[in-house]
């Protein structure tokens, strides 16, 4: 399960003040739409080992993330693009981002689930 830190609650408490919770709920429809393309294209990047197209595409994501209030998917991405490392270190993070995608969404909306 994730932890609060997780996710960026003040973010989302200005959102649900500002567009209400169905405007939050339509954000985050758009962002899961876009996340997997995005992940498809991360995948691709690594796959041909394409350190270049990896970094430019964790940065989108990383953008992604931070602005529907994933914090901590949002760190990992920023580690891939612009930490140095090795192949196996980026691709154990790029698992990593993958794995806790959907438990941190999940976070998102129980937060708003009970905030709303």
């Amino acid at each position: 399960m994730a932890e609060k830190s997780d996710i960026d609650t003040e973010l989302l408490q200005q959102y649900l003040d500002t567009l209400g919770a169905e405007g939050i709920k339509a954000t985050l429809t758009t962002f899961d739409g876009i996340i997997q393309s995005y992940a498809k294209l991360l995948h691709q990047a690594a796959k041909e080992r394409n350190e270049d197209e990896l970094r430019k595409q964790a940065h989108k994501v990383k953008g992604a993330c931070s602005s529907v209030g994933l914090t901590a998917l949002s760190k990992t991405m920023e580690r891939v693009e612009k930490e140095d490392w090795e192949w196996p270190v980026a691709e154990r993070l790029l698992i990593e981002w993958a794995d806790a995608v959907i438990p941190h969404r999940q976070q998102i909306d129980a937060w708003l689930a009970k905030h709303h």
